[in-house]
């Protein structure tokens, strides 16, 4: 097995829970429309495939287009005034994050939120010294699972694909690293519906002090980022 010279990320569901933010943000479009609110356990239901996704998936797939578009400049207005607010990091991803660097791998995010958002989100929650690309959603740009996301982040970070880990929560992520001939490890605390036993990834991991582990052992580190606890 080729050794590990870089990861990649998922955000949504990988580094942070941001589930209460947008549904924050969905409930008020879903008002705006006459619909029900949706509690966090159903919205986390729906994330995944982008903004424009979401809000079809939260519509049933009912509404018009044209109507999808409206609702949507609504949905990122309003996300984009509160993305914080009660998003957080998962336990363990700011030490997971400071090992690698400390240890001269390069670290991307690969994400389907809108770019101008993730940006926000990035710097809002002090990520953005971690990382030297930053892929999100916009005009133009491919989505995960096209597998160009991930061997256009290789490109910019310098590294082969199969010396690249792609760290996510849902088969978008798993697929985008088979496509592109990346290593994928699933953390098993974000928002993928179906048993991550059954999506094919490398290596699955309950959380990200497990994932550190099983890249600790990748690169031969024995020094790994989060110890087990006693």
């Amino acid at each position: 097995m080729r050794p590990v010279s870089a990861v990649v990320f998922d955000l949504d569901g990988t580094l942070i829970d941001s589930v209460p933010d947008i549904a924050a943000a969905l409930n008020t479009c879903l008002a705006a429309e006459g619909r029900p609110a949706l509690d966090d356990t159903d919205v986390a239901k729906l994330v995944g495939g982008g903004a424009r996704e979401l809000i079809a998936r939260a519509f049933s797939n009912s509404a018009a287009n044209a109507d999808i578009d409206r609702i949507l400049d609504r949905f990122i207005a309003g996300y984009e005034a509160e993305p914080v607010r009660l998003t957080r990091l998962y336990p363990g991803a700011m030490e997971l994050l400071t090992w690698l660097k400390d240890r001269g791998l390069p670290l991307a995010i690969c994400t389907n939120k809108p770019q101008a958002l993730t940006d926000i989100i990035v710097k809002r929650l002090a990520l953005a010294p971690y990382f030297s690309v930053v892929w999100g959603a916009a005009t133009g740009k491919p989505l995960k699972p096209d597998a160009s996301c991930l061997r256009t982040l290789c490109k910019a970070l310098g590294t082969p694909p199969e010396e690249t880990v792609m760290v996510g929560d849902s088969r978008a992520d798993v697929d985008a690293a088979r496509a592109a001939g990346c290593r994928s490890i699933l953390v098993g605390h974000g928002y993928e519906q179906h048993p991550l036993a059954s999506l094919g990834a490398d290596s699955m991991a309950a959380d990200l002090a497990e994932a550190g582990r099983i890249i600790a052992g990748w690169i031969g580190e024995n020094d790994l980022p989060l110890q087990q606890p006693a």
